[in-house]
Protein backbone atom coordinates (compact mmCIF):
# COMPACT_ATOMS: atom_id res chain seq x y z
CA UNK A 1 0.00 0.00 0.00
CA UNK A 2 1.44 3.37 -1.02
CA UNK A 3 1.45 5.99 1.72
CA UNK A 4 0.24 9.51 1.16
CA UNK A 5 2.96 12.09 1.98
CA UNK A 6 0.55 13.73 4.42
CA UNK A 7 -0.09 10.65 6.56
CA UNK A 8 2.69 11.16 9.13
CA UNK A 9 2.90 14.13 11.46
CA UNK A 10 5.15 15.61 14.10
CA UNK A 11 3.89 18.15 16.65
CA UNK A 12 5.90 20.53 18.78
CA UNK A 13 3.45 21.44 21.56
CA UNK A 14 3.58 24.33 23.97
CA UNK A 15 6.30 26.34 22.23
CA UNK A 16 7.02 29.47 24.25
CA UNK A 17 7.31 32.49 21.95
CA UNK A 18 7.70 36.16 22.81
CA UNK A 19 6.45 38.35 19.95
CA UNK A 20 5.81 42.07 20.08
CA UNK A 21 2.13 41.69 19.33
CA UNK A 22 -1.06 43.66 19.81
CA UNK A 23 -3.40 46.21 18.33
CA UNK A 24 -2.07 49.12 20.37
CA UNK A 25 1.43 50.57 20.41
CA UNK A 26 1.49 49.95 24.16
CA UNK A 27 0.81 46.22 23.65
CA UNK A 28 3.62 46.00 21.09
CA UNK A 29 6.09 47.99 23.21
CA UNK A 30 7.49 44.85 24.80
CA UNK A 31 7.40 41.13 24.02
CA UNK A 32 4.41 39.16 25.31
CA UNK A 33 4.49 35.50 26.22
CA UNK A 34 2.39 33.44 23.82
CA UNK A 35 2.24 29.72 23.22
CA UNK A 36 2.22 27.84 19.93
CA UNK A 37 1.67 24.28 18.75
CA UNK A 38 3.23 23.45 15.40
CA UNK A 39 2.33 20.32 13.43
CA UNK A 40 4.13 19.29 10.26
CA UNK A 41 3.15 16.52 7.85
CA UNK A 42 5.20 14.43 5.47
CA UNK A 43 6.25 10.83 4.99
CA UNK A 44 8.63 9.95 7.84
CA UNK A 45 8.81 6.23 7.00
CA UNK A 46 12.41 6.44 5.78
CA UNK A 47 13.47 8.23 8.96
CA UNK A 48 11.77 5.59 11.09
CA UNK A 49 13.12 2.60 9.18
CA UNK A 50 16.70 3.95 9.07
CA UNK A 51 16.50 5.58 12.52
CA UNK A 52 18.32 8.55 10.99
CA UNK A 53 17.78 12.26 11.54
CA UNK A 54 18.96 12.97 7.99
CA UNK A 55 15.63 11.54 6.80
CA UNK A 56 13.51 13.48 9.26
CA UNK A 57 13.10 17.01 10.59
CA UNK A 58 15.46 18.31 13.26
CA UNK A 59 13.12 19.51 16.05
CA UNK A 60 15.72 21.96 17.33
CA UNK A 61 15.99 23.68 13.94
CA UNK A 62 12.21 23.77 13.62
CA UNK A 63 11.85 25.28 17.10
CA UNK A 64 14.54 27.87 16.38
CA UNK A 65 12.81 28.87 13.14
CA UNK A 66 9.46 29.39 14.87
CA UNK A 67 11.06 31.46 17.63
CA UNK A 68 13.00 33.54 15.10
CA UNK A 69 9.85 34.40 13.14
CA UNK A 70 7.97 35.27 16.34
CA UNK A 71 10.71 37.54 17.67
CA UNK A 72 11.40 39.38 14.42
CA UNK A 73 9.39 42.55 13.90
CA UNK A 74 6.04 43.55 15.36
CA UNK A 75 2.62 42.06 14.73
CA UNK A 76 -0.74 43.74 15.13
CA UNK A 77 -2.68 40.50 14.70
CA UNK A 78 -2.13 36.96 15.95
CA UNK A 79 -3.38 35.87 12.52
CA UNK A 80 -0.43 37.60 10.83
CA UNK A 81 2.06 35.85 13.08
CA UNK A 82 0.37 32.49 12.46
CA UNK A 83 0.53 32.88 8.67
CA UNK A 84 4.19 33.93 8.81
CA UNK A 85 5.10 30.86 10.87
CA UNK A 86 3.22 28.51 8.52
CA UNK A 87 4.67 29.99 5.36
CA UNK A 88 8.18 30.25 6.82
CA UNK A 89 8.05 26.58 7.82
CA UNK A 90 6.86 25.51 4.37
CA UNK A 91 9.67 27.51 2.74
CA UNK A 92 12.43 26.32 5.07
CA UNK A 93 11.63 22.63 5.66
CA UNK A 94 10.80 19.71 3.34
CA UNK A 95 7.25 19.18 4.61
CA UNK A 96 3.97 18.82 2.76
CA UNK A 97 1.64 20.56 5.21
CA UNK A 98 1.87 22.78 8.30
CA UNK A 99 -0.58 23.79 11.01
CA UNK A 100 0.08 26.27 13.79
CA UNK A 101 -2.08 27.20 16.76
CA UNK A 102 -1.10 30.32 18.67
CA UNK A 103 -2.53 31.25 22.05
CA UNK A 104 -2.35 34.79 23.44
CA UNK A 105 -3.67 36.05 26.78
CA UNK A 106 -4.76 39.62 26.03
CA UNK A 107 -4.41 41.86 29.06
CA UNK A 108 -7.53 43.78 28.08
CA UNK A 109 -9.62 40.59 28.31
CA UNK A 110 -7.86 38.84 31.22
CA UNK A 111 -10.94 38.82 33.46
CA UNK A 112 -13.18 37.52 30.66
CA UNK A 113 -11.27 34.75 28.85
CA UNK A 114 -8.28 32.49 29.35
CA UNK A 115 -6.81 33.13 25.90
CA UNK A 116 -7.43 33.78 22.23
CA UNK A 117 -6.32 30.99 19.89
CA UNK A 118 -5.70 31.32 16.16
CA UNK A 119 -5.16 28.26 13.97
CA UNK A 120 -3.78 28.38 10.43
CA UNK A 121 -3.05 25.41 8.18
CA UNK A 122 -1.63 25.29 4.67
CA UNK A 123 -0.65 22.44 2.38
Amino acid sequence: MKRNKRDDSITLAGIKIYPRIGVTVQERSSPQECEADLTIWDNFEAAASLDCLDNSIDYSRLLAAVREIASTGEYTLVETLAYRIVRGTLQSFPVSRVRVKIRKRPLSLQDQIDYVEVQVEEP
